[in-house]
């Protein structure tokens, strides 16, 4: 009896993206004990922003076509500007007016660079806040304050 070949056997490649599109993260973090996905700012808000003390806007929205490796390319899914007389996404804006990202105007000034993720989710630098409320109850404990320990 013979075998047959084993066509069943695949490896596993990663999906190949032909097209752009929306995907969103599945990049999740606990906020005051509700678990929110991660937001990241929008690649085009920040490019398109005119007030420079104000943030862009934050979405959970990429392009896996136009990101690098683990650098995404965050885009908006919601039509928050109006370029060039026409009320579009941030989505579209990048791949079809600056064309992926690579016919940014000039008259903007800025660049864009795609930046990989950080820390793991939940892990983060205490602020000096939380240091000196650390600092300060050890201080009334009177243990872990080693300010006098050089002085004899």
């Amino acid at each position: 009896m013979v075998t047959p070949p084993s066509h069943g056997h695949k490896r596993n490649r990663a999906p190949v993206r032909l097209a752009h599109q929306v995907e969103q993260s599945e990049d999740w973090v606990t906020v005051s004990g509700v678990q929110k996905r991660r937001q990241r700012s929008c690649k085009v808000c920040a490019l398109l922003r005119t007030n420079t003390k104000k943030k862009s806007f934050a979405t959970t929205f990429y392009c896996e076509r136009c990101s690098v490796d683990n650098a995404k390319c965050w885009l908006c899914n919601k039509i928050r500007h109006t370029y060039q007389g026409e009320a579009k996404t941030c989505f579209a804006i990048w791949h079809e007016e600056f064309e992926c990202g690579q016919a940014i105007p000039t008259t903007l000034g800025k660049k864009v660079v795609l930046r990989r993720p950080g820390q793991e989710a939940g892990l983060r630098k205490k602020t000096r806040r939380e240091l000196q409320l650390h600092n300060g109850d050890a201080d009334d404990e009177g243990a872990g304050n080693d300010k006098g320990s050089d002085q004899q």
